[in-house]
């Protein structure tokens, strides 16, 4: 079987790790791919953590498939990690291309909320100042380029939020 790609982008605070942590149990058959960061991962998430310059050496030596930076952090997805089969990756809107240009299946799950309810998580997360979150929800961002493209709408109360999300993952596994 091909390497098939699901990525989840959204903002950050939109519930991404939430729901791909309600998965892991559900689905033995998934890759679910951990990141790299320079930060010290919080309870929701699953990733390895480097301090920045064995990031930086492990960045210049190739071992990204897709790296980033973003809110004071360095993030990347090692080629490693890609197994045969169905693999999940978190990862930032603007290296979708990275994997679109690597992999032949590939799809893209835009995670979203409404800005109040981002704002209330972002809060009740306390990893940002009041400021830092104002600045966060002004952001506006370009449509998404991508091939092929699914919004995933995450505002509804957590468990029927969850079941909608298995509901679309299992059917992407089906194609």
């Amino acid at each position: 079987m091909d390497e098939k790609i699901i990525l989840i982008v959204g903002d950050s605070g939109a519930g991404k790790d939430t729901l791909l942590k309600a998965l892991r149990n559900e689905f033995s058959n998934i890759n679910f791919v951990r990141r790299y960061i320079t930060r010290e991962a919080d309870s929701h998430e699953n990733n390895y953590f480097l301090e920045t310059s064995a990031f930086t050496v492990l960045q210049t030596q190739g071992f990204f498939i897709s790296s980033w930076y973003a809110h004071g952090n360095s993030y990347g997805i090692s080629r490693s990690s890609i197994k045969k089969g169905i693999n999940i990756i978190s990862i930032s809107r603007s290296r979708i291309k990275d994997f679109e240009s690597s992999y032949e299946k590939v799809f893209t799950i835009n995670i979203t909320v409404s800005k109040e309810v981002l704002r209330k998580r972002l809060e009740k997360r306390a990893r940002e100042s009041k400021e830092e979150i104002d600045k966060r929800l002004e952001r506006n961002y370009l449509k998404l380029e991508c091939k092929k493209l699914i919004n995933f709408d995450n505002s509804l109360p957590l468990e029927q939020s969850i079941e909608k999300f298995k509901e679309l993952i299992k059917s992407l596994c089906e194609i």
